[in-house]
């Protein structure tokens, strides 16, 4: 996963200084939100581990990816040595600066979010992020806590790998739980402070808001941020190779599975929205959210299902376990569409097209 990580960091750098080369040239480069809310909730809802996962990795896949950027910029990777001794508004200025310059303007560009560093404390040190149309929770309802666990890794290991400092963070403020934006704060991983923080955000992961009925807006095009519900197809492969980083064989398993239970699910909102259950309800939906072209061949014993520019598999490592919720929300839908129970049967890639067979199960 670590490839698939490293390349979509470079796209997201090359995306904000207006260099990167289509990616998808049929449907674009952008998907809409939804399509890693519904990933990554899913995971959350249905194994309490999800959340620590997706943190601690993409906080490792940032600050690796951070001193790699830092140097592609020509800067010294040195250049906030001993940062615990400057003064707090000389350390304000040339981090904040940065970081809107580098890192926050890559998510930005991405449609991520806006990133700013709004408050730095020296001793002991505090960093705090405001974090405002944060793609991870935009338009999500009713949580009791902030569930943006992919951010608050990614904003730690930034800051890490920039001031070559152990950091974690946990997340203060959250638009999934009522608030206009989201925050985090950012200190030493030791910090008795940050410690518990980082510790009771984690340990308390449990996901309790009805993310199947959030669809309602995407499938009626109402926008959920001020600037609109699309994102960059890397911030997605990012997330999702994150989540699986830890232990892909072990944790694609996990993937399938909350991919089937949240197809069976999905397939009654379709044909609750397209007023009948059909097969053609998932080209119509993964057309609607740019996650990849379909085309069907088959009956309700036999189905082929060839899938095309696929946001999970662009770019030149394709591992199959990228493609695990996929699968299993493809069996799910096709199970509850046709009423028979539906086993994904064997896949493969011609090219750039994947090729995909579900057969009943007998």
């Amino acid at each position: 996963m670590d490839k698939i990580i490293d390349q979509a960091w470079i796209s997201l750098l090359a995306n904000a200084m207006n260099k990167q080369e289509k990616m998808r040239p049929e449907i674009g480069d952008t998907i809409d939100l939804y399509l890693t809310q519904s990933r990554l909730l899913s995971l959350a809802s249905k194994y309490t581990d999800s959340p620590t996962l997706l943190y601690q990795t993409a906080q490792a896949s940032a600050r690796r990816n951070t001193t790699v950027i830092v140097r592609k910029l020509g800067m010294p990777t040195d250049y906030f040595w001993k940062f615990d001794y400057w003064p707090r508004s000389r350390a304000m200025s040339t981090l904040g600066q940065l970081v809107k310059r580098v890192f926050a303007s890559m998510m930005t560009q991405a449609k991520e979010g806006n990133m700013t560093i709004v408050q730095l404390e020296i001793e002991p040190l505090r960093i705090t992020i405001d974090f405002e149309d944060c793609v991870e929770c935009a338009g999500i309802e009713g949580a009791t806590q902030g569930l943006c666990y992919y951010h608050a890794g990614t904003f730690s290991g930034i800051l890490s790998g920039l001031i070559n400092q152990e950091l974690d963070a946990y997340e203060t403020a959250c638009q999934a739980t009522g608030n206009n934006y989201c925050s985090f704060v950012v200190g030493a991983k030791e910090d008795i402070y940050i410690k518990g923080g980082n510790s009771n955000y984690l340990s308390h992961s449990e996901v309790s808001t009805d993310f199947v009925a959030r669809l309602d807006k995407t499938l009626q095009n109402q926008s959920v941020r001020p600037v609109g519900d699309q994102a960059n197809v890397n911030y997605h492969r990012l997330a999702i190779a994150n989540a699986l980083s830890a232990d892909p064989e072990r944790l694609a398993i996990n993937h399938f599975q909350a991919g089937s239970e949240f197809g069976r699910k999905l397939a009654s909102k379709l044909a609750g929205f397209y007023g009948e259950n059909k097969l053609d309800n998932m080209s119509k939906y993964y057309s609607r959210l740019g996650e990849l072209r379909i085309e069907m061949e088959g009956n309700q014993v036999l189905l082929e299902l060839v899938l095309t520019e696929c946001t999970e598999s662009i770019g030149p490592d394709k591992p199959m376990e990228m493609m695990s919720f996929l699968f299993g929300e493809l069996q799910g839908l096709t199970s509850e569409i046709i009423k028979k129970e539906m086993r994904v049967r064997e896949s493969h890639f011609d090219g750039e097209r994947l090729h995909l067979t579900l057969s009943s199960q007998s």
